[in-house]
């Protein structure tokens, strides 16, 4: 048996399971705790929880630079696939995601990768609900 790094073991075998990037970094902002640490009995208990906070911080920085570094359409797109692993409506995800921006940020971001995040979030929503609209004209 091959023994992975808490931060590979997390990637395979968690994240990447994971439909979407924005379903990505909901999951890993849902499993911040109120000190901006992050609970995962699982991962914890494998590999310790030094390693398991380790992990996760680098998963959820990574992820974050990835949505940043994405074109619109890849993210609408990427809305999408999210919001239909959850059974709502793209225009709701985003909503529910622009409600939770300081959890969806790792700690210690910058207040340029809020900035940036907030708008991306809001744009996401904007064309959301644009389609919504065509969709409903049509």
């Amino acid at each position: 048996m091959t023994l992975k790094s808490a931060y590979e073991d997390l990637r395979q075998r968690t994240v990447e399971r994971i439909p979407g990037n924005c379903g990505k970094l909901k999951y890993l902002a849902g499993l911040r705790s109120s000190d901006g640490g992050y609970v995962h009995w699982g991962l914890e208990r494998v590999h310790g929880p030094a390693a398991a906070q380790e992990a996760f911080s680098k998963a959820h920085k990574t992820l974050l630079k990835t949505i940043l570094g994405t074109g619109l359409s890849a993210l609408r797109e990427d809305l999408e696939r999210s919001s239909e692993a959850d059974a709502i409506s793209p225009t709701s995800y985003a909503s529910k995601l622009s409600a939770s921006l300081n959890q969806l940020l790792p700690s210690g971001s910058p207040r340029e990768a809020q900035l940036h995040l907030f708008s991306v979030l809001e744009t996401l929503s904007i064309l959301a609900a644009r389609k919504t609209e065509d969709s409903q004209l049509a």
